[in-house]
């Protein structure tokens, strides 16, 4: 294996004396180990303050971050969004290996969109699919059942093979089968799911694609004012989390974030 690729380990050079000595008595001296945890899981671990705890987590996601750029070739191939025209202007693509974010106003077709992403990448990889599942996570409205299976009815006009292997494959596949879902609520429900559900899931199915729909919805209402660094955090718990399972499995993941039209 290239040295550079499996460079995982942290320079503890960076760190202050304390920090040095609390990873080195963890054991935390690699990005993926710390990166198992949010930061308020690690922080009791090791018992190191916020700011410190924090400052180990920026330089493990900095690692991990570059060790996504390694691993793009050759293993990195593009997932079609089933528009010649969007996979042009993508670069080919939708590319694993971290988080692709989906945002617009209300009605604008993002959930349409992803709904697109989760038949395509079924699809037989001469048709730029990965013959995986996916798992669709929603937050705010009811998954919309109806509307998938009209476009899975679709589907074999849609797209055309030349081997008749992938043509029947095409033809054959449970598409609707094949997206597990699930209704979250709640922050402490999302971090479940993501923490406990997802990582079970993607060891006995053959998921490659992760959707939440959205992500910024269940964090509405749940924080007041005060509470808005802790809102941070929490997010960007879920954030490193999600580009962890990313880059262990080869994941594409696509988080919706809706935006308002006016701020009141």
């Amino acid at each position: 294996m290239n040295s550079s690729l499996a460079n995982d380990d942290l320079d503890l050079n960076i760190f202050d004396p304390y920090t040095q000595a609390a990873l080195i008595r963890g054991g935390f001296l690699s990005s993926t180990n710390i990166l198992k945890y949010t930061e308020a899981e690690f922080r009791k671990k090791v018992n190191l303050t916020v700011a410190a705890t924090h400052s180990v987590f920026i330089a493990a996601a900095n690692i991990s971050a570059s060790n996504v750029k390694c691993h793009k070739k050759p293993n990195n191939h593009e997932l079609t969004t089933g528009c010649k025209q969007i996979d042009k202007l993508l670069g080919g693509g939708l590319f694993k290996y971290g988080i692709t974010e989906i945002s617009g106003e209300s009605g604008c077709g993002k959930t349409q969109f992803c709904l697109q992403i989760a038949l395509t990448v079924q699809l037989p990889l001469s048709l730029k699919g990965a013959k995986s599942g996916a798992a669709y996570i929603c937050t705010e409205d009811r998954f919309p059942s109806s509307r998938i299976q009209q476009m899975i009815s679709n589907i074999r006009f849609k797209y055309q093979c030349d081997s008749k292997i992938d043509m029947n494959e095409l033809c054959l596949t449970d598409y609707g089968d094949n997206i597990l879902i699930s209704h979250i609520a709640t922050v402490e429900d999302l971090k479940k799911c993501i923490h406990e559900m997802l990582p079970k899931a993607l060891l006995h199915r053959p998921i490659k694609l992760i959707i939440i729909d959205s992500i910024t919805a269940v964090f509405r209402g749940e924080y007041t004012l005060s509470e808005v660094p802790r809102r941070s955090r929490d997010l960007r718990d879920i954030a490193v989390f999600l580009h962890k399972l990313s880059v262990e499995h080869g994941l594409w993941i696509i988080c919706v974030n809706q935006i308002l039209a006016e701020i009141n």
